[in-house]
């Protein structure tokens, strides 16, 4: 009977460091107003933390899926073949920006679609603002 006693208090225990940690890897991963997740802020300096995950929502699209823009001002040019994936991406779609696998000439990164999980080759082409 004792022996059942001290397993489920371990068992208890066990279960409620789990939670503990849990908890702060949840707060070490914390949304701000735009969507992108972020590091949590423990500079001293109070510089804003990283981007966890090196992405941006969708701000509008262009000609047919010919352009992205994102919330950041930046603009891409989506690689002819892949139009066609692009066109059905949606204005405050998440994607992730990474480079290329594979480029194709000027075409050297890639945006993938959080939504859809589609993959787009893109080039730079600058700022729009």
């Amino acid at each position: 009977m004792r022996s059942t006693r001290v397993g489920s208090l371990a068992i208890a225990v066990v279960a409620t460091a789990m939670l503990v940690l849990s908890a702060g890897a949840l707060h070490a991963q914390q949304s701000n107003d735009d969507g992108r997740m972020r590091a949590r802020n423990d500079r001293r300096d109070g510089a804003p933390g990283r981007s966890i995950v090196p992405g941006e929502r969708i701000a509008h699209t262009g000609q047919g899926g010919t352009y992205i823009v994102l919330r950041d001002d930046t603009v891409w040019e989506v690689y002819l073949p892949d139009r066609t994936s692009t066109v059905g991406w949606l204005e405050g779609d998440f994607l992730v920006v990474k480079k290329a696998p594979v480029g194709h000439g000027n075409y050297t990164y890639e945006l993938i679609n959080g939504r859809t999980e589609e993959k787009a080759v893109v080039r730079f082409e600058g700022r729009s603002g």
